[in-house]
């Protein structure tokens, strides 16, 4: 799993101008939530099927 920004004790912290300028380049306009980091963990041991490829779990930072 290659998470992108996620909201956590650290990034709360931050300054206002520091999380508005890293969201701005996330088209989905805001950070990942740890719940779905962990849904995505849930999902590669309960998909036999999963073939062990990166999964971006980034709001589409990298696209």
């Amino acid at each position: 799993i290659a998470p992108g920004f996620i909201e956590t004790e650290m990034t709360l912290g931050m300054r206002p101008e520091a999380l508005d300028k890293m969201t701005a380049g996330i088209p989905l306009k805001r950070m990942g939530k740890p719940e779905e980091i962990a849904h995505s963990a849930a999902y590669i041991f309960e998909n036999d099927y999963y073939t062990g490829r990166i999964l971006e779990m980034d709001g589409g930072l990298r696209i």
